[in-house]
């Protein structure tokens, strides 16, 4: 918003706030008395033409009263007049209501009910009316009611027009008086309406019912819905006029939409109800008028009030503007031109003088701050350079962490190492971008915890950290502390000791190959012992059993010719005939076992043969894999009653060395022994030539637990063991996956939880035409 409409806003309140107080404060009691007054106007108004009404209703009255008392004060009797009289008693009765012109007619009836006397308003004078009255059910009701009153007593009766069906008129019915107390007759006459009511022509006129009989055509609406029409029941519209109809005196009503009304009664007879009511609309247009008037002159005073405030803003605002553009170009230039010598002179109040001086003052100021401040940032960009350059020609990664954990440095070695550009890392916490955890060694050394000292940090640690690749990195992390604008600041010096690592990681491969070789060379000759000590007994039990097997045979002949002369008989607790049956097969089995027991011993020494050449030669694969079953029987016959072996026939052979390639089966079937996790899992073994690749497959398959995909493609690295709890080195599938690289083979693994995991290795074929073209074969 800008300051012109802001300075508009405040003025324009501050005009207009007083005048909205002061017509939110009296212009409603103002409004209030007013219409009051308007009130008690309408209401004087209504009494006036009450007054009026009721001075019309008494000449017209007295004129009937005077027509009636005709006939006694002129000495004539309606019930014995003849033609003669009656034409007199006519004449005197034209010559007194003949210049009443709302008079329409005039009828003397006897009280049998004959009419003697009859005028008709032609033109403009009352004349005889030859004719019978057009209504006589209304004559007759007339007639009833006149000699039902006292003397000087008039009733009405409203009935309708002979010669305009739509139009009402208006009969007055009064005794006429006789030489006794009885009545001589009645005089009636018959009245027109709107001439009697010529005062009243916007009324409504309404019976004491609420019967409307006349509705003048500028009469407004006062129900939309149910219009005001004649012989509409107004009290079926209006129920709350009832009351008031009832008390048959003057009243102000308005309806719920704001309308009001004046309604007179029409009284002929204070003792019997009014002949009609007469409902006048009450002319509101003066109050309109007045409320229009007030409301333009408080729109005329705002907008006045609102132009001169705008001229005051638009001034104020203007000298705002001048000001404001006179300190933009003195702040531009002081900070963009470097100008030193900036003066500010403004002319008016003491105030804005004092703000010209002080605003010289202060940019003079801020001339020697600022060549103060450029002389120590070049002083601060020599320094930040010198220091850049030396980060930057570091080899190890440098990175400095604020007081929030965040990164604030990170340098070119950092991005080369992590992958992190310095944009990325800025400002991010280090150690949710690299991840730094304990390595093994580093968990080590933290066992062991160092005493806590109080002075600054100077620490060096191995630690596990993660490249933006996702993969691991092996750093050794030197930390120290400083203070930077007197807040604590961590610097880390990283160096990547992946090639320190895979090199003690080699070292360390060697040592536990050494110390394996050198049990297995231990192995060898006690094994080579103790084959020695297991054959020798081995070759006297086989040699004894053939002899004792003959022996058996020179002595069955005997031993037949006995039984068929006596009878059955015990050898060794036997029956004869039993034992004949049973000492074949046990003479077989024994000689069986221990020609088992030479091909195990055999085997062993075959396998525990220190071999320093390595000699490589055709080989059989079947041989092989039959050889470290055997070695291994009794491993698999604790794990499964489930072994099979699928081994192919006439498989060509490859070119490798026996006891290795011994070693790396016996692996493979050991692993699946400790795979199982009950004796009904099976373990197969199966060979086959694969014509497209010229190779030869083994494959071991067991339907154990499996291998994790996570770590399936870890399973052979160094020392890599999920049975470490169990004793397990990590160094079988290592050593193993080396001794199948030296035989040009392959090794792969395949495992899921549901089938268990499949080893193959395959070798290629070797042929003596192959061997024969190379050179170094043999």
């Amino acid at each position: 918003m800008k300051l012109r409409t802001i300075i508009f806003i405040i003025l324009l309140a501050l005009g207009i706030l007083p005048i909205l107080t002061l017509v939110g404060v009296n212009l409603r009691a103002h409004i209030n008395q007013h219409e009051t007054v308007e009130t008690k106007r309408t209401a004087a108004a209504a009494e006036s033409s009450f007054v009026s009404l009721n001075a019309r209703v008494k000449c017209i009255k007295k004129s009937l009263l005077q027509a009636a008392a005709t006939p006694l004060s002129a000495g004539l009797t309606p019930s014995s007049l003849d033609p003669a009289g009656r034409q007199r008693l006519a004449e005197l009765l034209r010559g007194q209501l003949n210049t009443e012109k709302m008079i329409l007619g005039v009828r003397l009836l006897d009280p049998s009910g004959n009419q003697l006397i009859s005028l008709r308003r032609n033109s403009d004078s009352l004349e005889a009316a030859l004719t019978e009255a057009a209504q006589p059910e209304a004559q007759s009701q007339l007639l009833q009611k006149g000699l039902a009153l006292k003397t000087s007593e008039v009733d009405t009766l409203l009935t309708g027009d002979q010669a305009d069906p739509a139009a009402t008129r208006l009969s007055l019915a009064t005794p006429i008086p006789g030489a006794e107390d009885g009545a001589a007759g009645v005089l009636i006459l018959d009245l027109a309406p709107d001439l009697f009511l010529d005062a009243h022509v916007d009324a409504c006129r309404v019976t004491p019912a609420g019967i409307i009989v006349h509705v003048p055509a500028t009469f407004p609406d006062l129900e939309p819905m149910h219009p005001v029409t004649p012989g509409a029941d107004l009290l079926a519209l209006f129920p709350d006029l009832a009351s008031h109809l009832a008390e048959n005196r003057p009243f102000v009503w308005e309806n719920g939409s704001g309308q009001s009304l004046v309604w007179l009664p029409l009284i002929f007879n204070d003792h019997l109800p009014p002949a009609l009511w007469l409902g006048t609309p009450v002319d509101r247009s003066a109050a309109r008028e007045w409320k229009l008037s007030l409301i333009y002159n408080i729109v005329g005073i705002v907008i006045t009030i609102a132009v001169i405030v705008s001229l005051i803003a638009n001034a104020i605002a203007k000298k705002i503007d001048r000001i404001k553009d006179a300190i933009l170009t003195g702040l531009d230039s002081i900070l963009n031109k470097g100008q030193e010598n900036v003066q500010f002179n403004w002319t008016g109040p003491r105030e804005v003088v004092n703000l010209a001086e002080e605003l010289t003052t202060l940019a003079s100021r801020y001339a020697i701050t600022r060549t103060r401040q450029q002389e120590a940032e070049a002083d601060l960009r020599q320094s930040e350079d010198k220091f850049r350059n030396l980060t930057a020609s570091a080899q190890d990664a440098i990175a400095m962490m604020d007081h929030h954990g965040n990164i604030s440095y990170w340098n070119e070695a950092a991005a080369e190492i992590f992958g992190f550009s310095a944009a990325e890392a800025l400002g991010k916490p280090i150690h949710t971008l690299i991840s730094p955890r304990l390595s093994e060694s580093g968990q080590r050394d933290a066992v062991a915890e160092k005493p806590m000292s109080d002075g600054p940090i100077r620490e060096t640690i191995e630690l596990i950290t993660r490249r933006k690749d996702g993969s691991e990195l092996p750093i050794e992390l030197s930390l120290s502390e400083a203070r930077i604008k007197d807040k604590w600041n961590s610097i880390w010096i990283i160096r990547d000791i992946t090639e320190r690592r895979r090199a003690e990681d080699e070292t360390r491969l060697q040592q536990q190959q050494l110390v394996q070789a050198d049990k297995m060379i231990s192995l060898g000759v006690l094994i080579s012992g103790v084959a020695h000590e297991i054959n020798n007994p081995n070759s006297i039990a086989m040699l004894n059993t053939s002899m004792l097997f003959k022996a058996w045979e020179s002595a069955k002949p005997i031993l037949e010719a006995y039984y068929r002369e006596h009878g059955d008989f015990l050898i060794a607790g036997l029956q004869y005939s039993e034992m004949c049956e049973q000492i074949p097969r046990l003479f077989l089995e024994l000689e069986e076992s221990a020609r088992r027991i030479k091909n195990i011993v055999h085997d062993l020494k075959d396998y525990a043969r220190q071999d320093t050449s390595r000699h490589m030669e055709p080989v059989e694969i079947n041989e092989i894999a039959k050889a470290a079953v055997r070695l291994n029987h009794n491993k698999i016959k604790n794990a499964t009653r489930n072994f099979s072996t699928d081994l192919a026939p006439n498989l060509p052979p490859i070119r490798g060395n026996r006891q290795r390639l011994e070693q790396v089966l016996i692996n493979l079937i050991q692993n699946s022994c400790e795979a199982l996790t009950n004796p009904e899992a099976a373990i197969a073994i199966a060979s086959r030539y694969d014509a497209d690749n010229d190779e030869v497959e083994v494959r071991v398959h067991d339907q154990g637990t499996g291998i994790a995909q996570e770590i399936i493609n870890q399973i052979t690295d160094p020392f890599f063991t999920t049975k470490r709890s169990y004793g397990g080195t990590g160094l079988g599938l290592s050593v193993s996956a080396g001794i199948i690289k030296e035989h040009q083979g392959r090794l792969r693994f395949a495992s899921s939880p549901e089938a268990g995991t499949t080893a193959t290795i395959s070798f290629p074929a070797w042929r003596e035409k192959a061997s024969a073209l190379s050179p170094k074969a043999g």
